[in-house]
């Protein structure tokens, strides 16, 4: 299940727009003697893992988030009326391999732990689209995780299967478009 604020914040995470808080430095480059485009570049490295599940009878989805330029989100949806909650941490959750993430849900804790493996081959990425007046081109590698993830709340340990999971490493330039 993938609600529209979980669909959302992944999205944003993965082509690495972050956290609003947080500005990158801009540089200023000349397309020509008359023209100036502000454009900006920055290595984005971290984790992304979605997972789904079943809890008593209804559809779960986590997601574990990490940038490190922008907010590290561990996000939890239970559910179709879209309980959930979304915890945003400095230090992130998923250290050595080892994957430990913990919010509040429902008055209760949640606490997700397991192991996240790099696998396989370094696959070559490149994206390029137009969000909120900006050209954004990614490039850059992503490498899969082989992913052992259980989820406990309420006293019910629960196993989770995450379709995504890997590792990036990416050059995201950001060029401003509304001076065209």
């Amino acid at each position: 299940m993938r609600t529209p604020l979980a669909l959302a914040a992944v999205a944003t995470a993965v082509v690495g727009l972050g956290s609003p808080a947080t500005a990158l430095t801009a540089d200023a480059t000349a397309t020509s003697a008359s023209q100036t485009t502000a454009s900006e570049t920055s290595r984005e490295r971290g984790v992304v893992i979605e997972c789904g599940g079943s809890y008593r009878g209804d559809d779960l989805y986590v997601s574990v988030y990490e940038n490190n330029l922008y907010a590290n989100v561990f996000q939890v949806v239970v559910g179709d009326d879209g309980l959930g909650n979304i915890r945003e941490s400095a230090k992130g959750f998923v250290e050595k391999k080892q994957v430990r993430a913990t919010l509040k849900l429902d008055g209760r804790k949640v606490l997700v732990t397991g192991t996240a493996k790099p696998y396989g081959k370094k696959v070559a990425v490149h994206e390029e689209h137009d969000d909120a007046g900006q050209h954004i081109v990614v490039d850059g590698v992503h490498r899969k995780l082989r992913t052992d993830l259980t989820m406990r709340w309420k006293g019910r340990t629960v196993d989770l299967t995450c379709a995504d999971a890997f590792r990036y490493d990416l050059q995201v330039t950001k060029t401003d478009t509304t001076g065209d």
